[in-house]
């Protein structure tokens, strides 16, 4: 189930998961990504303190702590930006919400959590989304998109694009 799964345009409502209020880290890029399209985001970061978490905000310590329908959203998809050991306790708690899609970024990419993932039935992809998940129908499409995405990686920083 590797490679490029995904197209995120059916993917409504996403999590991601890592240290998500340091601008400098990954996870903060991604979300930044996810929300610029437009999508739902519950950011879930397991270096906040408890005391800072906020609902209102979709801000959470622990995965778990999300609420589930109906007093929360139902989350289509989750991008692991984590230590795998933190990705292989948030894949448990997909596979109990029934949630299929899972973006592993480089470092949470594990192969523990990847075969966890398997083992799950969770479709995965491994590698920066924000460089790597674009579907493109066409070669002219594709070189704009290439140059959005070069712009992307340099104004953000994302080190992905470097691995």
């Amino acid at each position: 189930m590797s490679g490029p799964i995904l197209s995120l345009q059916g993917l409504h409502t996403w999590a991601v998961v890592g240290d998500i209020l340091n601008p400098t880290k990954p996870a903060s890029s991604v979300a930044s990504s996810i929300e610029s399209q437009g999508k739902i985001l519950y950011r879930v970061s397991p270096t906040l303190d408890v005391k800072d978490a906020s609902p209102k905000k979709r801000l959470y310590k622990k995965f778990a702590d999300i609420p589930h329908p109906p007093e929360g959203l139902t989350i289509d998809a989750v991008n692991l930006c984590c230590n795998y050991r933190i990705g292989i306790v948030v894949l448990e708690e997909m596979k109990k919400r029934g949630i299929k899609y899972c973006f592993f970024q480089p470092g949470a990419d594990h192969e523990d959590a990847v075969s966890k993932a398997e083992e799950l039935g969770i479709a995965y992809q491994c590698g920066c989304m924000i460089v790597e998940s674009l579907v493109v129908p066409n070669e002219e499409e594709r070189v704009v998109l290439e140059e959005k995405k070069k712009g992307f990686v340099e104004e953000s920083g994302c080190a992905c694009a470097f691995m």
